[in-house]
């Protein structure tokens, strides 16, 4: 064998070694994307939050797995009605939810009970109450309940005119959402659905007398000057959950599901502590901007607040009887 012929034997040998190497290298991992959508459009409070809590988990995955996985914010209503968003994740169109149980109380009636708790997050999974929730989430929406993530504040009346007595509500029009729907009813009032951003014209325009929501949101759909009464007390708590569609969780390997765990508790602690310095600062703004503050007198907030909480039992009951009841003993 010529010189000629032995380095071309010597190139095909290195060549042949090249293309084993490369054949027998592992192939890179495979990005998990998560799409994911809120309730409530980009710019609310509440959106703010999750998105913090995506942004935080992100960066701990990218550090920690590189390239494992993604979580994409698509957007809220726009994308998906808010109502609808949870019977998507059950079908598996979207991955992740950041939602008040409110919104699928058609799938999950008794989530409505949560708005009674009166535990923190961190209690409520000390307690069981979401190893009691992930059952029933599994079992009706195919969903994994990555963390009840809390409010902080409390459901309240806002007026354009002023009443001195729960008495008072009777013949008037509030914008509700279905929640407090049983409660304003057997005080008389006309509940009127709609959603928020229209209220602002349709108190101006005498269509409502006035609307239930949080404190924390008026600002996000501009009905601070609207607004010229706000009652006490106040009644129910938002309850706000992380869920992921059951399967995609399912797929995820152990590290992920522990990281977004992980994440999901820190919110549940500090979108609370948030809210609270925001309520602070909102309801001195509020003064400033001339909203009047009505205290129903004690007699009155006591039968206020009992006939609230039992309306809203009765409305769940009916629907759930044995999960209402569970759930009512473990948040209580």
């Amino acid at each position: 064998m010529n010189w000629k012929e032995i380095s071309r034997a010597i190139k095909v040998c290195m060549l042949g070694a090249v293309v084993f190497v490369i054949s027998a290298a592992p192939a890179a991992a495979e990005t998990t994307t998560i799409t994911a959508l809120s309730a409530w459009p980009r710019t609310a409070s509440e959106t703010l939050q999750f998105l913090k809590f995506v942004d935080l988990f992100q960066a701990e995955a990218d550090s920690k797995y590189p390239g494992e996985i993604k979580i994409d914010y698509k957007g809220a209503g726009e994308v998906i009605k808010n109502t609808e968003q949870v019977e998507a994740l059950r079908k598996g169109l979207i991955d992740m939810v950041f939602m008040a149980g409110s919104y699928y109380t058609s799938i999950i009636p008794e989530i409505d009970i949560m708005c009674l708790s009166t535990k923190s997050p961190a209690q409520e999974k000390a307690d069981g109450v979401l190893d009691y929730l992930e059952e029933i989430h599994n079992k009706k929406a195919n969903a994994h309940v990555l963390g009840r993530v809390g409010s902080g504040s409390y459901f309240h009346v806002f007026l354009s005119e002023p009443i001195s007595s729960m008495a008072d509500f009777k013949g008037k029009k509030l914008r509700s959402s279905a929640t407090p729907v049983p409660f304003i009813k057997s005080m008389g009032v006309s509940p009127v659905g709609m959603p928020p951003p229209d209220i602002y014209t349709a108190m101006e325009r005498g269509v409502i007398d006035g609307y239930i929501l949080p404190p924390a949101t008026i600002r996000d759909f501009g009905l601070i000057k609207a607004s010229k009464y706000m009652v006490y007390p106040g009644f129910y708590k938002p309850s706000t959950y992380i869920l992921m569609n059951l399967d995609k969780w399912n797929k995820l390997p152990g590290h992920l599901q522990d990281l977004l765990t992980v994440h999901t508790e820190k919110m549940g602690v500090y979108a609370i502590e948030a809210k609270h310095a925001l309520l602070k600062s909102d309801l001195a703004d509020f003064e400033k901007q001339g909203m009047k503050f009505i205290k129903l007198e004690p007699a009155d907030a006591e039968k206020f607040t009992a006939q609230a909480e039992a309306t809203l039992i009765e409305a769940i009951s009916k629907k759930s009887p044995e999960e209402t009841k569970k759930l009512l003993g473990m948040i209580r």
